[in-house]
């Protein structure tokens, strides 16, 4: 599911991809998952991508988070091709 808002007066441009991660049990893999995600890709093929874009990027928010059935990964930028370059990643 895609939901879209648009706030024509905000100047902070954010994204954010949610995926439902409720656990069988409590066994902490919905956290691991998070921080694999974070460890690279073909695309991107650094150890540790967002330490990476926190240094480069004009960025206003960027993280991971973990909850009890869902994992969220939001970014912001004021900058719209920052705002783009972070989308991308």
């Amino acid at each position: 599911e895609l939901i879209s808002v648009e706030q024509p007066l905000e100047e902070n441009k954010t994204f954010g991809v949610v995926f439902r991660t409720p656990p069988e049990d409590s066994n902490g893999i919905a956290h691991v998952l998070e921080h694999s995600v974070l460890c690279g890709s073909r695309k991107y093929p650094v150890k540790e991508p967002f330490t990476e874009l926190l240094k480069g990027s004009m960025q206003t928010f960027l993280n991971a988070m973990t909850f009890p059935d869902r994992t969220c990964y939001p970014v912001a930028s004021c900058n719209l091709q920052d705002f783009y370059n972070l989308v991308d990643v």
